[in-house]
C-alpha cells in the first residue's frame, strides 16, 4: 500500500480582519488547503475577540504589527488591512524575507507604490502578488482566452461599470481619506481589466509610456459628507482613459446602487464584442408575479466574485511552494495605480491629465 506524502502547507499570517480581511481568513481555515493560517494581527478593539470565535484555537492573535512579523511564525503575510497602511507592513515584511500578498492598491499615491516596487525587486526570490479579483474569476479569465483566441478580431475598447449597493452607514466617506479615493479604490479594478483584455504595449511608439491622457467627473448624489473631505470625493465616478496606441477604457463607479451590486465588462472587438457579468444576479431564478418579472441581484463584490479569492490564494501558495512564477506582476499593480491615481486628480482638478515620455501623470498643483 502506498502512502501520499502530505504536501507542505504556506505559514501564512493574515493583517486585518476587517469587511475583506474577515472573509479571507474563513477561507484561509477552509478552503486553502496548501495553506495553514498560523497569525492574525488586527490592533481594533474586539478583534481578539472575533479570531478566538471564529478562528481555529492554534491561530496566534497579535495587536502589534511589529510582534506579528517577527513571532507570528508565518513565512508570507497576507495584507488586508486599509489601503494607507499597505506600505509600511509590506515593506518591513520583505525586510524580514517574507512572501507577500496585499490587496490593491499598493498605497494611495504613486511614490510610495515605487518605493515598494523597488523594494520587492531586490528580493527576487520571494513572491509578491496584487490579486485584482477580476483576473482570478472563471468568466473573466474565459472572455481573455476568447480575446487571446482572436476570434472577436483587434480588442480596440473596453467598457466597464461596478456599482456598489448604498451603505446607510456610509463607512467609505471616512475610508475615503485612506483608500486615496473612489477612482484609487474602486476603479483601479477596472484599469486593471481593461489593461488585462487591451494588450495596451502592443503598438505603443514608446513602451514606457501606455497611456496618452486621461479625464474624469464625478458627483454627490447621496453621500454628501464627501464634499466636505479635505481630500474631496464622490459618490459616482466616469473616467475615460485613452491609451498611446488608441485604445480606450471608458468607465462608470458608483456606491449609490439600491438593487445590489452590480459589475460588468465589455470588450469591443473588430469582429465582435463579449460581456462579462451583464446581469449580475445572485442565481438563475426568475419570479413571475403580480409585480413583473424580476430576478435577485448579487448584495455584494465579495459573493459575486466569491471564487475568485480562492482561485487567487491558491496560486500565491503553489507558487511560492512551488517556485512558480506568478500571472500577474507588481508592475501592472503599478501601472494601474498611476492611472487611478491620475483620474483622481483628475476628478479634483477638473482638467484632463497628460502622460509623459517616462510614462508618468503629470500631475500640476
Amino acid at each position: 500500500m502506498t502512502v501520499e506524502t502530505p504536501k507542505a502547507k504556506l505559514k501564512v499570517a493574515l493583517f486585518g480582519v476587517g469587511r475583506l480581511g474577515s472573509i479571507r481568513a474563513r477561507i484561509l481555515t477552509n478552503f486553502a488547503p496548501r495553506i495553514e493560517l498560523v497569525a492574525v494581527c488586527d490592533p481594533k478593539p474586539g478583534s481578539d475577540k472575533w479570531v478566538a470565535q471564529n478562528l481555529p484555537a492554534h491561530v496566534k492573535f497579535f495587536a502589534d504589527p511589529e510582534d506579528c512579523l517577527v513571532n507570528g511564525g508565518a513565512q508570507a503575510v497576507l495584507i488586508s488591512t486599509a489601503t494607507a497602511t499597505h506600505a509600511p507592513l509590506v515593506l518591513r515584511a520583505l525586510d524580514l524575507d517574507l512572501h507577500v500578498m496585499v490587496e490593491k492598491p499598493i498605497a494611495v499615491d504613486i511614490e510610495t507604490t515605487r518605493v515598494v516596487l523597488e523594494k520587492a525587486k531586490t528580493k527576487p526570490h520571494l513572491k509578491f502578488l496584487v490579486p485584482f479579483c477580476r483576473r482570478f474569476d472563471e468568466s473573466y479569465r474565459s472572455l481573455k482566452t476568447l480575446v487571446d483566441s482572436g476570434d472577436l478580431g483587434d480588442i480596440h475598447a473596453v467598457q466597464t461599470d461596478c456599482l456598489d449597493k448604498q451603505d446607510p452607514s456610509g463607512f467609505f466617506v471616512n475610508f475615503s481619506e485612506q483608500s486615496g479615493g473612489i477612482f484609487v479604490d474602486m476603479g483601479v479594478h477596472d484599469i486593471d481589466i481593461a489593461r488585462f483584455y487591451l494588450d495596451v504595449t502592443k503598438g505603443c511608439p514608446n513602451p514606457r509610456k501606455q497611456v496618452n491622457r486621461v479625464f474624469a467627473v464625478g458627483q454627490t448624489a447621496v453621500y454628501h459628507d464627501l464634499n466636505n473631505l479635505k481630500t474631496r470625493d464622490c459618490d459616482n465616478g466616469w473616467g475615460v482613459v485613452e491609451f498611446s496606441n488608441g485604445k480606450v477604457l471608458n468607465f462608470h463607479i458608483g456606491r449609490t446602487l439600491t438593487n445590489g451590486f452590480e459589475s460588468a465588462t465589455r470588450v469591443f472587438g473588430t469582429k465582435g464584442s463579449a460581456i462579462v457579468n451583464n446581469n449580475s444576479v445572485i442565481d438563475r431564478v426568475e419570479v413571475r408575479d403580480g409585480h413583473g418579472v424580476r430576478t435577485a441581484t448579487t448584495p455584494d463584490a465579495f459573493v459575486l466574485y466569491d471564487k475568485s479569492f480562492v482561485h487567487d490564494l491558491e496560486e500565491f501558495a503553489n507558487c511560492v511552494l512551488d517556485d512558480k512564477p506568478l500571472s500577474l506582476l507588481a508592475d501592472d499593480a503599478l501601472e494601474a495605480g498611476k492611472i487611478a491615481t491620475a483620474l483622481q486628480y483628475s476628478f479634483r482638478n477638473n482638467v484632463p491629465v497628460l502622460f509623459d515620455e517616462e510614462g508618468n501623470p503629470v500631475l500640476r498643483a
